[in-house]
């Protein structure tokens, strides 16, 4: 088979993927590939289950109705999984993005990267089983690292937030253990890809995904590609550094947005200027009673926060900007901190603020889509 017949079957497929039906006519239409050639792809894709015939489009000129043709959603299978500080999500997903099974298991904080990896494979081995989805519909795994990666080697190398999950070789490791080719790929870049296929960025050519939490990244979709940077390694935001700021980070570097603006980032300034041990709702309770110590404080981190945002705007000109849904603790200051983003942008635009609709599986759904996009080879 000539690389120039794979390329249009690539095509053929995309294109029926993105459109949900569409008739072999606008096929060659839309694609400007020979009307025989598209019949002939149609019929191999037929014929291995990837798409079928669903009804009948009428013709405005009153000729034959056109056949429509539609991906079947359960002809392949796409799975995710994600590793956190606290645990390990897995998913499978169909091409339409509904969830087929669903596996969760909380770790061991402190747990060698050995063990961390034999859990891993166990969730991994327990979804398919669950799943009862035939081995061979299952096209690759998605496994989202919460650290720096190698994504072409599948290589997790280092993790500010775990620092034992470091020259991790988790592609050889996963492909070894199940026979399923594996992607390897760090967590924004992952949840950004999420927002892509099924979440508030479907329709959005240029948006930003802001993870917040634990930690604080971005994944950057620009011109409908994920900016990868060299080795895979683009959107560590949290990394920044703060003019005038000595928090130590957990990357071992003094002054990263993260130490300052993340969750725990928060919580440990609150302690250290005022001794109080709490959680973060508690404390913005405190910070909405006009507690001055913790006033000061939560102030100065949305100064820097909503500064760095306005930086990333002014660097990307997203559409949109999509907040992590633990950014929902804010709910109550939303107002007050989009007027402190555009107050800082180049020019005051029409960007769009949105927070993500997609709860803790959003990570793993992304690795699924990794796989979903390598399936069907896109340039993403």
């Amino acid at each position: 088979m000539n690389s120039k017949y794979l390329v249009h079957k690539k095509n053929v497929l995309k294109t029926i993927y993105e459109k949900g039906k569409i008739s072999r006519k606008k096929l060659h239409e839309f694609l400007d590939i020979r009307f025989a050639t598209i019949t002939e792809i149609v019929k191999e894709l037929i014929r291995e289950g990837i798409i079928e015939e669903v009804e009948r489009e009428k013709n405005k000129n009153g000729g034959r109705p056109h056949s429509l043709l539609s991906i079947i959603p359960d002809s392949r299978f796409f799975i995710g999984c994600e590793l956190t500080p606290y645990n390990i999500i897995s998913v499978i997903l169909d091409f339409n993005g509904k969830i087929v099974e669903k596996v969760k298991l909380d770790i061991n904080l402190n747990a060698e990267k050995e063990e961390l990896q034999k859990n891993i494979f166990e969730v991994l081995n327990n979804l398919i089983l669950k799943s009862k989805v035939e081995k061979n519909k299952i096209y690759g795994i998605g496994f989202v690292d919460p650290g720096i990666v190698d994504i072409e080697k599948g290589i997790s190398l280092f993790s500010s937030i775990m620092p034992q999950w470091k020259e991790v070789p988790i592609k050889q490791y996963l492909e070894k253990k199940l026979s399923v080719e594996t992607f390897v790929i760090g967590s924004s870049q992952a949840k950004v890809l999420s927002e892509k296929f099924f979440g508030k960025g479907k329709k959005c050519r240029n948006f930003i995904f802001v993870e917040y939490g634990d930690g604080i990244s971005c994944g950057v979709i620009s011109d409908d590609k994920v900016i990868h940077g060299v080795g895979g390694v683009a959107g560590e935001f949290g990394h920044i550094k703060i003019i005038g700021r000595d928090e130590i980070c957990k990357c071992g570097k003094n002054g990263c947005l993260e130490s300052i603006a993340s969750i725990p980032g928060i919580l440990n300034k609150i302690r250290i200027a005022t001794g109080i041990m709490s959680d973060i709702d508690l404390i913005l309770e405190k910070y909405k009673s006009d507690d001055l110590k913790i006033k000061k404080i939560i102030d100065e981190v949305l100064e820097i926060f909503t500064i760095s945002i306005s930086n990333l705007i002014n660097l990307f000109n997203p559409e949109m900007i999509i907040f992590d849904r633990n950014f929902q603790i804010f709910k109550d200051f939303f107002d007050l901190i989009f007027e402190k983003i555009k107050s800082n942008m180049v020019y005051n635009y029409a960007v769009k603020f949105e927070i993500s609709d997609f709860g803790e599986e959003i990570g793993a759904i992304g690795g699924a889509c990794l796989s979903l996009s390598k399936f069907l080879k896109l340039d993403i």
